[in-house]
């Protein structure tokens, strides 16, 4: 098969690209300007300007008027094939992530909770609300409930100090072993474009699911949103 021969602007995106992965260019560095990089690879600078736009439209580098090209923050990589919610892969990316709690209470499950959970109507959980965000800006609303009966006694202080991953862990001895879980487009309603500084109706990407321990119980059930431009898939296909 012959091998597509890449136009300029192709090769120019593609040389930015190796430099951000090899971290000649960082997160949040700005590019060198359109007439820099014309110079320095000898060529129109409407064929940087397309260049820039490939990297844009991949989410590589983002635009920021009257102030240039910077590498964009890097995006929450979903691998299909493994079992990691995705609270875990937000809480992996970049040493500025941080979460804040919004709310914490010990609630009785509604009826739509109980469908989705399938655990009596009026059964007791903790209700946690979170923020969280990446270099000072939001990416994510998470929604956590906690089934009272396998953490009692159970604070704030705790999930305020610890990932939830680590309170079960080690205060509780509960591993968290597989999911059920659900991704879905959403868009966003008062509250969410308030916290996430979004627009009202503006599409976000829905996590939700069931996580279970290594004795089969239903220990969580999460309903997460996040901004979709921080979000990459990946699946491998063993056909």
């Amino acid at each position: 098969m012959r091998k597509r021969i890449l136009f300029r602007d192709e090769e120019i995106s593609r040389e930015i690209e190796m430099r951000i992965e090899d971290e000649r260019l960082k997160e949040g560095d700005k590019l060198p300007s359109e007439r820099q990089l014309a110079g320095e690879f000898g060529v129109q600078r409407d064929t940087v300007r397309c260049a820039l736009e490939i990297l844009l439209k991949k989410g590589v580098v983002i635009r920021k008027p009257r102030q240039g090209h910077f590498v964009a923050p890097k995006r929450i990589e979903i691998n299909l094939n493994n079992f990691r919610t995705i609270k875990k892969e937000v809480e992996s990316i970049g040493n500025n992530n941080r979460s804040i709690m919004l709310n914490y209470e010990k609630v009785s499950m509604s009826r739509r909770l109980s469908e989705m959970t399938q655990m009596p109507e009026g059964t007791l959980c903790y209700q946690i609300l979170r923020i969280r965000y990446d270099s000072e800006k939001p990416m994510s609303i998470e929604r956590s409930y906690l089934i009272a009966d396998r953490v009692p006694g159970l604070s704030r202080e705790d999930l305020e100090q610890k990932s939830t991953a680590s309170v079960l862990r080690q205060k509780y001895g509960i591993t968290l072993t597989g999911a059920d879980q659900r991704i879905t487009q959403v868009y966003a309603d008062d509250m969410e474009s308030e916290l996430l500084r979004v627009g009202k109706d503006e599409p976000l990407i829905r996590f939700e699911g069931l996580i279970n321990d290594r004795k089969g119980r239903l220990i969580e059930f999460f309903d997460n949103v996040v901004i979709p431009d921080r979000i990459e898939f990946h699946i491998r296909d063993f056909a």
